[in-house]
């Protein structure tokens, strides 16, 4: 449809424009014509009348009758295409054209004779195209008098003059001077209707104007042909245009031809081609951003000036908890759609760090403008500084927790150093016992810093942990040993719970028994009098588990995950009970010997922590000792 709606377009301008042009040339040849025939037949008359004029003069000399003049003359116009008067010097019609159309012939009008005849009297050819109303007359002068060499013509008796009446509106009319002995003695005068002169027109009108239609309908295969020729192509081009617009670039136009619709195709062509590696460079380009921006930890979240969202990623998806499919809303994140809200009011920067849960977010808003100075949106990028927050949150807490755990032995130890030194205590007794005060804070002041040191080293990696295999068992019955007699001291309970026969494992012994103590110590400390307290050891597929129990006072749910924290204590009312390392520098033993440590706790009914040893690889296991050997160390 859109093809043929083309093809007829094509079809009626080049239709259209020969119909103009043969339009055109009817109308100029219309308004042109008249004149052009009108001087055509000035030319053809005067050449008649000078003919007329020559059979006079003859006929004055004698060399013809005058009986022949009225046969020469004419007894119609159609003789000489013309109506012919012959006037002597005074105008006076001697001879004439007897009849017009069948009918006679009257004499010269009077407006025609008048201004035309002192011209032709002077020895001139007088012309005149148009109206006999638009002839001036000239003043009148001296009219030459007649010489009375044409008194032989015979005047023509006069009839009812017609001459006006058939020669009224436009007209062609000739005047030519008639000679005797090189005198002007009279002139001749021919004239014409120009509606006589247009009937000869109008047959050539008509076969112009036949001749161009004939021609137009002969043209019209032509221009069909030639319309077609135009049309298909461009409606090609037209079509592959559309197609590449849609996004298929592959579609390739006609570029055989050698016109200007060749080269057209061509340059549809190398359009397309430039087009598609466009495309294909900005393609891959956001390919690579998009890419770059997925990968980025950072959340990166755009909008408009209309509060649509444009960009995210999936960090920001997951920062502000949406699914991963799903666009983040107002709904999801108040706050942060909040400071996009005032970035764009004010045209500023906006940083700040909020809080989305128990996810510390860095969200930094930076409002966008145009190249006039317009809003276009914002971009934020939102990072997760929770670790960093903690981070200083433990530093402080740290400094906070070191501080009050030296404040509390120097505080003691000052208080006895000064009377001491003001002479307060007078007895040796009294000294002995300040002495061994100072000594036992100096003592829990040592041990402070080495702890902190030790934990220190771990958490760094500078502490040497090497893995051997050792044998367990007897490890854990020294330590029953040591915690047995302890639980009598406290009248509590030690129960000891490990199969005789335990596996080789892999680990440190000594750092094993320094994690044991800091359990026991841990649990018969927070165990009131009565209570029990029980190591045991299980054997779980590759690895050997080892669990301290008790049924001390327990830990909430809300302490358990961070009981393996430095200086964490989860009886804030016994202030005096260690220093809250013991529990940290365990689980970093374990943590570097690549070994796993839990606690499990429910408040009033105790707690259990439990790690775990790596069994020993075969070929680190002794050799078996032989039957009798084994009977003699039995």
């Amino acid at each position: 449809m859109r093809r043929g709606g083309f093809f007829r377009r094509t079809l009626a301008l080049v239709y259209g424009t020969v119909a103009l042009f043969a339009v055109l040339i009817m109308a100029v040849y219309t308004a042109i014509s008249p004149q052009l025939f009108a001087q055509n037949k000035l030319s053809d008359l005067i050449p008649k009348g000078q003919i007329i004029s020559g059979y006079i003069e003859s006929a004055l000399r004698g060399e013809l009758s005058t009986s022949y003049l009225v046969p020469l003359i004419g007894r119609s116009t159609s003789q000489w295409e013309a109506t012919v008067w012959v006037v002597d010097m005074e105008g006076s019609t001697l001879l004439r054209t007897q009849q017009i159309d069948g009918r006679s012939v009257g004499t010269l009008p009077a407006q025609l004779a008048r201004p035309m005849l002192p011209g032709v009297l002077s020895g001139q050819v007088a012309t005149h195209i148009g109206s006999l109303d638009e002839l001036t007359q000239e003043e009148e002068g001296e009219t030459p008098r007649a010489s009375g060499v044409l008194s032989i013509l015979t005047p023509r008796e006069e009839s009812e003059n017609t001459s006006e009446e058939r020669l009224a509106g436009n007209l062609v009319a000739v005047a030519v001077p008639v000679y005797y002995r090189g005198e002007v003695v009279g002139a001749v005068f021919m004239a014409q209707s120009m509606t006589e002169v247009m009937s000869g027109m109008r047959a050539i009108t008509n076969t112009l104007f036949l001749s161009l239609l004939a021609v137009a309908l002969l043209l019209l295969p032509v221009v069909l042909f030639f319309a077609s020729r135009i049309s298909k192509p461009l409606a090609s081009m037209r079509s592959v245009a559309l197609t590449m617009a849609g996004g298929d670039l592959s579609v390739r136009a006609d570029d055989q031809r050698r016109d200007e619709l060749g080269e057209m195709g061509r340059a549809l062509n190398y359009l397309s081609s430039e087009l598609g590696q466009t495309i294909s460079s900005l393609a891959m380009e956001r390919n690579r951003l998009q890419s770059l921006i997925n990968g980025l930890s950072e959340g990166i979240l755009a909008v408009d000036a209309q509060d649509g969202v444009t960009l995210t990623n999936p960090a920001v998806r997951g920062l502000l908890g949406v699914q991963s499919d799903a666009i983040p809303s107002r709904d999801a994140a108040p706050d942060v759609f909040a400071m996009f809200d005032e970035a764009s009011a004010s045209g500023r920067p906006v940083r700040k760090t909020i809080w989305q849960g128990d996810v510390a977010l860095r969200v930094s808003v930076a409002p966008l403008r145009t190249s006039d100075g317009q809003g276009a949106g914002c971009v934020g990028i939102v990072s997760d500084v929770t670790s960093a927050e903690r981070l200083e949150q433990t530093r402080r807490d740290y400094v906070a927790n070191v501080s009050h755990e030296l404040r509390t032995p120097l505080t003691a130890m000052r208080a006895l150093l000064e009377p001491l030194r003001d002479g307060l205590i007078k007895t040796e007794e009294q000294r002995q016992q300040t002495y061994e005060v100072v000594l036992r804070e100096t003592m829990r002041l040592s041990r402070l810093v080495s702890d902190m040191l030790e934990l220190s080293r771990l958490q760094s990696g500078t502490a040497s942990l090497e893995r051997s295999a050792f044998e367990l068992r007897p490890l854990l019955d020294v330590i029953r040993e040591t915690y047995s007699a302890y639980a009598e001291d406290y009248q509590q309970t030690f129960v000891y719970s490990v199969p005789d026969a335990l596996p080789r494992v892999m680990g440190n012994p000594d750092r094993t028994q320094q994690v044991l103590v800091a359990l026991l110590d841990n649990a018969f400390k927070y165990t009131p009098e009565g209570g029990c307290v029980s190591l045991a050891a299980s054997v779980e597929a590759e690895v050997v588990r080892v669990t301290v129990r008790d049924t001390g006072i327990g830990i909430s749910a809300e302490d358990l995950p961070h009981v393996f924290d430095r200086f964490y204590k989860a009886d804030r009312s016994h202030h005096s009970r260690g220093t809250g390392l013991g529990l940290a520098i365990a689980y970093e033993i374990m943590k570097h010997l690549g070994e796993e440590m839990t606690v499990q706790s429910q408040v009033g009914l105790g707690s259990a922590f439990s790690f775990t040893l790596h069994l020993a690889p075969a070929l680190a296991q002794p050799p078996a000792l032989p039957a009798d050997e084994a009977a003699q160390i039995q």
